[in-house]
């Protein structure tokens, strides 16, 4: 954590994790607190405060009920529309859904004193300039480290501190106070500014108090110089643009909130609520009828007797400008500087746009009518559900925190693991001097109570021009380390249900035998779950490191450090295999993809590789074996292991060296290149693929041809395969040479169509090609095998006879509409991509399965495979 910080309570440390509410909770405490009974006895303690060594909370003991000058009390929309404009209802950071611990929300910026229009500049930290603002209500007043006040500012006491930081009910009652005071302020004599008749049961009235809780307030020192409400939050101001609605009254002002003044916001949250986001999950008690822990809509908002009065809840652009400050509403001041607006500081005693407030002004609305005990911090049934199971059997873990230490979940405390894990942040070497902090990617890192046993951290991606890279500015690297020696060793990441998005996580692999291993993983599961990273024979001291630093790092993407797990071998599997290629062997056609390879569909992480369940190398029977290898692989067999890189829509030189450019293209989307992964080693025993049948579009452009329209010459295509052929050939040279021991099987393509088509076809050049591309493919091979690779070829076509389209038993789909999960084609897709296919006659796409095999087909594919093996002669190691 940050050590030399200025603010009272630190992130990143792993004793000190806030709550994120639900808005259930949050409109619960604010109904509470505005009738002074935000208390103890109303207060769940234990469980998650005892945990953060809280202890008995009395929130609004800390922090008493206020008084308003002249009566009354604020109504609970208003005090609930500041919190929405605030934090989002958020008391931890945003990475953390409700019901989950984070770290407590203090604004990134506002914690490093950030400032500057660039990244460079943005990031240099500036303790001198930390404003501290903690938690839902963004708490700035006395939370600074005594000693490092502001100006006229006095720290709360350590107590007060950690609980406004970490307790989103206490941060609350400490909002409530300071909105009061704000109120108070503005009716004292001599400097008294009121709104429409002054009824603080009123939203309308407070739009004063609200401008001065943004602002600030320039008291009247009795001295005739300026005094008032400053000129930037007047509505008046032409920074805001004149023709402006009522904020939120278009559910998108959300996306532009800078058109609005900040009261104007907060009137708006007040009348229209919000929408939070999170709608999927019922509260942690389930004898509330009708609660919703993760309700959609933020809050029940406020309500006036016509929605035309709603809509008046913002002010004339002149209600503030006049005389009074010296503003012309015609033509508002355009100053030099700061010092030049003193003048234009708003000190009307009082503006009514409303002159039938009791009817004609906003009224509260408040859920908990009745007072009672705290609800539950709800249940995650999507995201962010902390990992509470074992690790793989017998594996040896290494958490992501000491020992020992309450995750704040469901899960406990974190145990004794089997070794520590340690981070390294690079300095910024001209970042010296008073107030300054050299390691600034610490403000980018972030933990979570979610992932395996509740605990976990990420950042985001960084190259070396957004300030990473290995060993720049926000270069992070997370290094497990175990604490005894293992020899050989099947060995695991688990990546949470959130924070973990990267499609390039980098993991070396320390103390192998032959030296370190670098190993790529897509981490974009959104379930918990374990990845292998490999086999390895550990010779020194075991260690796993993952860096932010990749290869498309822009800071959009999340890496996750979470647990590592070390599962010790009594020796080498026998069988070693690695499956790479095409979408015919990432079994696209036959469903059931893995969730990293088949989602987000023309967003930025979009991958649609769609490894399948079903594909044809698990179903494989390797020689001697009765399980399947992706049985034996799901169960993680101490004699065969499995891993897959393939991608649907793959072209030979995807699979090669080297980073495709530019990322994000169909058959690699932002996966590293199957080469590069680290799947392949000297210690791989086999490797099957397909490849080829995408080089040159052929693939798509035969079959629209062919099959389609039915006008097709196969002497279109032989150049482009020929051409594929040579480009297979010295791609397996390049898997040779990394993988020298591997016996390498190129499996070739079916024939899609019966010799007695159902359908309108050139079939006889379709089956014309697709021998032609065997024969070619089938040559090759012989030459390799002749020049001492252990290379050899295998042939589906008479496996398929009779079970092409148009045969009673087809094992290759015709057109399939789609889409058909999240990365299918769909309509609208990204410009930079291959258009997909039309449906005849319909405004949707041809699902990517068009003319794959089907789940039977991808078992005949292992029929084929599995015969070639045997009569190879293939053994494993």
């Amino acid at each position: 954590m940050d050590t030399d910080r200025w603010c009272s309570i630190p992130r990143n440390d792993v004793t000190a994790l806030a709550l994120q509410p639900t808005s259930n909770q949050v409109e619960w405490a604010v109904d509470m607190a505005i009738r002074g009974e935000l208390r103890a006895k109303w207060i769940t303690q234990g469980g998650w405060r005892a945990q953060t060594g809280l202890g008995t909370v009395d929130p609004q003991g800390l922090f008493p009920p206020p008084t308003l000058k002249g009566g009354g009390r604020i109504p609970a929309q208003v005090l609930l529309g500041v919190l929405a404009q605030e934090s989002n209802l958020w008391q931890a950071e945003s990475g953390a859904v409700p019901g989950q611990m984070g770290n407590p929300l203090a604004a990134i910026a506002g914690f490093y004193g950030h400032e500057g229009d660039t990244s460079d500049a943005y990031w240099r930290i500036h303790w001198n300039e930390s404003d501290c603002g903690y938690g839902v209500g963004q708490v700035t007043d006395g939370m600074r480290l005594a000693g490092y006040e502001k100006e006229g500012e006095t720290s709360l006491s350590p107590t007060k501190q950690k609980a406004v930081a970490l307790d989103y009910a206490v941060n609350i009652a400490a909002s409530m106070y300071i909105l009061a005071d704000k109120w108070n302020q503005l009716h004292t004599t001599g400097q008294t500014i009121t709104v429409n008749n002054d009824d603080p049961s009123k939203p309308e009235n407070w739009f004063a108090a609200l401008w001065n809780y943004n602002l600030g307030f320039n008291e009247n020192k009795g001295d005739g110089k300026p005094w008032g409400l400053g000129w930037y939050n007047n509505p008046a101001n032409p920074i805001y643009p004149p023709s402006r609605h009522p904020f939120m009254t278009d559910p998108r002002d959300a996306a532009k909130p800078q058109n609005w003044p900040y009261q104007e916001k907060v009137m708006g949250w007040t009348a229209w609520s919000m929408d939070t986001g999170y709608s999927y999950a019922t509260s942690g008690r389930q004898d509330w009828p009708g609660e919703s822990g993760y309700a959609s809509v933020g809050f029940r908002p406020a309500w006036w007797n016509t929605a035309a009065q709603r809509d008046l809840i913002k002010p004339p652009l002149n209600a503030f400008c006049n005389a009074t400050n010296n503003c012309n509403a015609a033509n508002p001041p355009d100053c030099p500087d700061a010092k030049c607006y003193e003048t234009y500081w708003w000190r009307g005693a009082n503006v009514t746009w409303k002159s039938s407030c009791s009817l004609d002004c906003g009224n509260e609305n408040i859920k908990y009518v009745t007072l009672r005990e705290e609800p539950g911090r709800g249940t995650r049934l999507q995201y962010g559900t902390p990992d509470c199971t074992a690790a793989p059997a017998g594996a040896l873990v290494v958490e992501s925190v000491p020992d020992n230490i309450a995750t704040y979940s469901d899960c406990g405390s974190s145990g004794t693991d089997a070794g520590d894990f340690q981070f390294t942040f690079h300095p910024n070497p001209a970042a010296t001097g008073p107030g300054l902090g050299q390691y600034e990617a610490k403000g980018d890192l972030h933990q979570i109570g979610g992932g395996h046993g509740g605990h976990f951290w990420y950042t985001h991606t960084r190259d070396t021009a957004h300030l990473g890279g290995a060993g720049g500015r926000m270069t992070i690297d997370g290094t497990w380390t175990l604490n005894r020696n293992v020899e050989w060793t099947r060995v695991f990441a688990h990546q949470p249900d959130t924070g973990a998005h990267t499609q390039q996580a980098h993991y070396v692999i320390k103390g192998v035998a032959g030296g370190d291993r670098h190993r790529y993983i897509n981490t974009h599961f959104s379930t918990n779950t374990w990845v292998e990273l490999g086999i390895y024979r550990f010779t020194g001291t075991p260690q796993v490191e993952l860096t932010n630093a990749t290869a498309d790092g822009t800071a959009d993407e999340d890496v996750a450090w979470d647990a590592v797990a070390f599962q010790p071998l009594a020796s080498k599997p026998k069988h070693m295999v690695v499956a790479m290629g095409d979408s015919y062997t990432s079994g696209e056609g036959a469903g059931a993809y893995s969730p990293e390879s088949d989602k987000d569909h023309g967003e930025n992480g979009w991958n649609a590789c769609r490894r399948s369940d079903n594909s044809w190398p698990r179903k494989v029977l390797l020689p001697g074996q009765s399980t399947s290898l992706g049985e034996l692989s799901d169960n993680r067999s101490a004699t065969a292991d499995f891993l897959d890189v393939s991608c649907s829509g793959a072209r030979t030189w995807q699979l090669s060296t080297g980073d495709p450019t530019p990322w994000g293209l169909i058959g690699n989307y932002r996966e590293k290149s199957q080469i590069d992964s680290g799947v392949l080693s000297p210690d791989t025993t086999l490797v099957m693929l397909t490849i080829g049948g995408n080089d040159g579009g052929n693939f798509t452009n035969a079959v629209t041809n062919c099959y389609i329209i039915g006008v097709c010459d196969p002497a279109d295509y032989t150049g482009k395969v020929d051409q594929s052929v040579t480009d297979t050939g010295l791609l397996i040279r390049q898997i040779t040479s990394v993988a020298p021991n591997a016996q390498i099987v190129l499996m070739g393509y079916p024939r899609l169509v019966s010799s007695s088509p159902c359908v309108t076809a050139n079939f006889g050049a379709l089956n014309s090609l697709a021998d032609y591309v065997r024969d070619q493919q089938k040559a090759k091979a012989t030459e390799l095998r002749s020049a001492g690779l252990k290379v050899a070829f295998a042939d589906p076509i008479s496996t398929f006879q009779g079970h092409g389209i148009c045969d009673s038993n087809e094992w290759i789909n015709r057109i399939v509409a789609g889409p058909n999960g999240d990365g299918d084609w769909h309509d609208g897709d990204p410009a930079n991509q291959v258009p997909c296919l039309p449906w005849p006659g319909e405004n949707i796409c041809a699902s990517l399965e068009s003319f794959h095999p089907k789940n039977a087909g991808t078992t005949g594919y292992a029929q084929v495979m599995s015969k070639a093996l045997t009569d190879m002669g293939y053994k494993g190691s």
